[in-house]
């Protein structure tokens, strides 16, 4: 079916009929795996030994049977796992450090790549997958763990998760078990790849900074691909970083408890294509969301390095109304371009902090933390310094940089029950003012040299179209169906695409 935007259907209602294009292609029927109901379930137990580690080798998972994660499962060092797309994997009930999940260590891989039809969905066990699972639904298993031996900066004198200079116990695992450990010096480290991967119901909360989030990265080099990574109601953050260099392009990240993305312990990654959506204010939820991005360097205040110095374009982030869209502390540095941030209490909070010999407010001034080209639309300051007003040099230089309030710049407003997910109004993320950007990505091995403001090039077809959990609810209403037989011939033809085409400038399926 072909699609039109939606601001340029709009005008069409009281001409043609068109319905909201919602149907998603996610349980792998496309590419021959059997119907859901009828694939056979294999607890993963019975393919591990009695701790948990998969056999050393390679382990292909078939989506003829749905894998359910039933204990903490170890793609232990030597060991590849395969995933085939439209394969299904349910995490069983756990809590805490009980809470299950898959963990890959260091010197394991994960090969879980799905495709835009077929992806490779990680969810809880009561799932039906037919969009009534209440996106008030989280914490009900542990997440996806990827451990490498990328640096970070953990110095053992500073203690924490730190087991040696550079090495560490990752977040919501047990320590004392070498394969929860994470971090070395090898930056091009690979932990296997993933593609249009959904992660959906989990996270758990063990304690003060120790949780397991959907997808846990911990020193996580460059040599692991991950894109078109969608996260769904987990119960801490969407995607953090622990050191390494991991990049990330083509996130999505609705409904967790804590924040959407966040970093810590050096991470030096790139990232583009972000996007994130928090539930409305008004709704009855039992988690607030809390910051847009949430970036740490050291929280030891060692003073190692690496410091976090991600580079991130082309990012679109929506709020519930309260909070900051981005929180910069601990010392981070790093670059966040041509991003839309919206429904924030404020824009961005940069950190000053007495304690620090460097904080987010001098590696600001001194240009080691940089943003460009970002627009704004929050219900407070633009820019802050420890949670006040920035001061009118600060604030000056920040809109200098292209940096500014844009009221109106997309539709953020939108209504939902979270109980049964009736989506009684939808969003369109796709900018309805000009979002073009004198700044482009820099030209490499990663970024796409986009030229706009936003995750969303405006008049295409958004990357979240068809296998995200987000496209089965209508969440997004910026495309919808087209109208077919315009001239009602009874004939769907060249004749009503001219027709369409002199009415509204565009063609469907741009």
């Amino acid at each position: 079916m072909a699609f039109l935007p939606k601001n340029l259907i709009v005008a069409s209602i009281a001409i043609f009929t068109v319905t909201t294009a919602s149907a998603q292609l996610a349980l792998g029927e496309d590419c021959g795996c059997p119907a859901l109901a009828s694939r056979t379930e294999v607890n993963i137990s019975t393919l591990t030994d009695a701790s948990g580690n998969l056999p050393v080798g390679s382990t292909t998972f078939t989506c003829d049977k749905t894998y359910m994660i039933d204990q903490q499962v170890y793609v232990q060092d030597g060991a590849n796992l395969f995933v085939q797309p439209g394969t299904v994997l349910r995490g069983v009930f756990g809590l805490g450090f009980d809470a299950n999940a898959l963990i890959v260590s260091r010197g394991g891989k994960l090969f879980a790549n799905g495709t835009d039809c077929c992806p490779i969905i990680f969810t809880d066990a009561n799932d039906p997958l037919d969009g009534s699972y209440s996106v008030n639904i989280r914490g009900q298993w542990g997440g996806v763990i990827m451990l490498g031996r990328a640096t970070n900066n953990l110095l053992l004198a500073n203690g924490g998760l730190a087991v040696g200079d550079g090495e560490g116990t990752i977040e919501g695992l047990v320590a004392g078990d070498s394969r929860n450990h994470y971090g070395g010096n090898d930056d091009n480290d690979s932990s296997g790849s993933l593609k249009y991967v959904s992660i959906r119901h989990g996270g758990t909360n063990i304690g003060a900074n120790n949780e397991i989030n959907a997808l846990t990265l911990g020193s996580v080099g460059r040599g692991t691909t991950l894109e078109h990574i969608e996260v769904i109601s987990n119960d801490d953050d969407g995607v953090e970083f622990f050191g390494g260099t991991v990049d990330l392009k083509y996130a999505n990240v609705m409904f967790c408890n804590d924040d959407y993305f966040d970093w810590d312990h050096g991470y030096s990654g790139r990232g583009q294509f972000w996007y994130g959506v928090m539930l409305p204010a008004f709704a009855p939820i039992a988690g607030q969301g809390d910051f847009g991005f949430e970036a740490d360097s050291d929280d030891s205040n060692s003073g190692n390095l690496p410091i976090a110095n991600p580079i991130i374009y082309n990012s679109t982030l929506i709020g519930r109304g309260a909070q900051r869209a981005l929180e910069m502390k601990e010392g981070t540095a790093g670059q966040i371009s041509n991003s839309i941030f919206v429904n924030f209490g404020y824009g961005v909070n940069l950190a000053d902090e007495a304690s620090r010999a460097f904080d987010a407010i001098d590696n600001y001034n001194t240009e080691l933390l940089n943003f460009s080209n970002n627009l704004f639309d929050t219900n407070g300051e633009l820019l802050r310094v420890n949670n006040v007003a920035a001061p009118a040099v600060t604030l000056a230089s920040f809109q200098g940089a292209g940096n500014v309030l844009a009221p109106g710049v997309i539709d953020f407003t939108w209504s939902i029950d979270p109980t049964t997910n009736q989506v009684i109004a939808a969003l369109n993320p796709v900018p309805t003012i000009d979002v073009t950007s004198p700044e482009v990505a820099p030209v490499d091995d990663f970024f796409t040299g986009a030229n706009y403001k936003g995750a969303f090039k405006p008049g295409a077809t958004p990357w979240t179209a068809g296998w995200t959990a987000g496209a089965l609810l209508g969440i997004d209403n910026s495309l919808i169906a087209c109208p077919e037989d315009i001239n009602t011939d009874g004939n769907v033809n060249v004749d009503d695409f001219l027709q369409l085409l002199g009415a509204f400038n565009t063609s469907c399926g741009l």
